[in-house]
């Protein structure tokens, strides 16, 4: 127990303790939030629409983020950045492989470039695509913190809309695929090290379904998969927090 000057009791150190490690975790996700670095790479005269309401959801969120159109952007600006994010609005034919070794995080939200980044095979429609009409995604894997604590089929957009997929190989994390479609993931990644059908990952490699329309009708759980999928690909477990 503490006491005062006068010797009356305070606080217990049981109490004082508790607050400590409160204070404690509250100072470092404020502070890991604050310093994290993005890289955010749009399609030409973007950002707007979707890719302004992620990239305001990101500053929301305390995230410092750097925008680079596809045709302007260099493998040397993922140097020093905690995480690429690759927009759907992108060209693909203008990123190709300008990505494919940097050791930063990698969310790829452009299933043309799966290929280009060795996350998946080379041919399209069977190793990797789109699916129109979609609003639901199916999580596969909801023990994985990219689930985000979800489980079963989930509605991630309120109007229906394209999604992208992958086929990626052995040693990928596949957390969600498509309803009708369980070898289809539309939420897969590797960590760095793992072996892909093209390459060994020099970083984490993320394949995100979003679309570049897709963000202005996402749901809550929509965001929330999201938000999972970016603390992951920067180290943080996000199981508290991806609902923030």
């Amino acid at each position: 127990m503490i006491h005062d000057l006068r010797g009356k009791k305070v606080f217990s150190r049981s109490t004082i303790t508790s607050l400590s490690m409160i204070l404690a975790m509250i100072l470092l996700i404020s502070s890991y939030s604050f310093a994290a670095d993005i890289l955010y790479v749009v399609g030409k005269n973007a950002p707007k629409g979707a890719d302004k309401a992620v990239i305001e959801h990101l500053k929301s969120r305390g995230f410092a983020v750097e925008v680079k159109q596809d045709t302007a952007a260099q493998a040397a600006d993922a140097d020093g950045k905690d995480l690429v994010i690759i927009s759907e609005s992108v060209l693909a034919k203008e990123i190709n492989s300008k990505f494919r070794n940097v050791a930063a995080p990698i969310i790829c939200s452009e299933p043309w470039l799966y290929d280009d980044f060795g996350m998946t095979g080379d041919t399209k429609f069977q190793d990797f695509g789109r699916k129109g009409k979609q609003k639901d995604i199916s999580i596969s894997n909801a023990e994985h913190p990219m689930s985000a604590a979800l489980s079963g089929k989930v509605q991630v957009s309120s109007k229906t809309s394209y999604i992208g997929w992958g086929v990626p190989g052995d040693d990928a994390d596949r957390i969600a695929c498509l309803t009708t479609d369980e070898g289809k993931c539309v939420i897969f990644a590797y960590d760095a090290g793992k072996n892909m059908p093209g390459l060994v990952a020099p970083g984490k490699r993320v394949g995100f379904f979003m679309f570049k329309n897709t963000a202005d009708n996402l749901t809550a759980e929509g965001w929330w998969l999201f938000n999972a999928v970016v603390d992951w690909s920067m180290g943080t477990d996000s199981s508290l927090q991806a609902k923030k």
